[in-house]
């Protein structure tokens, strides 16, 4: 997997549909595939403020190598509590020292919204991760805020595949499965020292191809 990828980020349901929680399947790839950097989300509104906390120290304990923290949609089954991502970073960081967690992402919208970013950074983030962009141009505000405060910047891109037009479709992308053009995106990106994160909700080929040949282009 090392010749494709450098990273894998595995998330929990945004909707909230019950699953295996991410932070164990992180731990389960982790110790299979040792050379990579294994990252898992949480969703911080399935739990009240003191279980966040003891999932977050779980993934310390089973060797994830970060957590991206999302407050998610509300579930299917159950309620949300309001937990939000900034507030358990902030419990985090008063009471445990940054050897003795993962890194710590939170989530930065792709129209430029400096108020909220200002108010993340309050809570010490190690980064952050995108929503979907279409362009390298969208994060250029972003990619200045991240290099002044000398933290991570993941940008998200979905994979240029007929077979995730839905996924555009339902996020109001106005977006085209352009391979050619988004691996320039890509490189733009990475010129510009920004790490890239691809999703392909509707095919797994699809994005291994992609990650392919971004790799060989790159």
């Amino acid at each position: 997997m090392k010749k494709v990828v450098d990273r894998v980020l595995v998330t929990s349901a945004v909707m909230g549909r019950p699953r295996l929680p991410s932070i164990y399947t992180a731990s389960m790839l982790k110790r299979v595939a040792l050379d990579l950097t294994v990252d898992c989300s949480l969703r911080t509104s399935d739990y009240t403020l003191r279980e966040a906390f003891r999932r977050l120290s779980e993934a310390a304990a089973l060797r994830v190598d970060g957590v991206l923290l999302v407050y998610g949609d509300k579930p299917q089954y159950g309620y949300s509590h309001r937990t939000f991502p900034s507030t358990l970073l902030k419990v985090v960081r008063s009471l445990l020292p940054r050897a003795h967690v993962p890194r710590v992402y939170l989530s930065a919208p792709v129209r430029e919204n400096r108020a909220s970013i200002e108010g993340k950074l309050k809570a010490r983030p190690d980064g952050f991760i995108t929503e979907v962009i279409t362009s390298a141009e969208q994060i250029t505000w972003l990619r200045d805020i991240c290099k002044a405060n000398s933290i991570e910047l993941i940008a998200t891109i979905l994979v240029p595949s007929l077979k995730n037009l839905p996924s555009a479709n339902m996020m109001g992308l106005e977006w085209k499965p352009d391979v050619e053009a988004m691996i320039e995106e890509a490189r733009s990106l990475l010129r510009q020292g920004i790490s890239i994160s691809l999703t392909s909700p509707w095919s797994f080929s699809d994005g291994v191809s992609f990650a392919k040949r971004l790799r060989e282009q790159g």
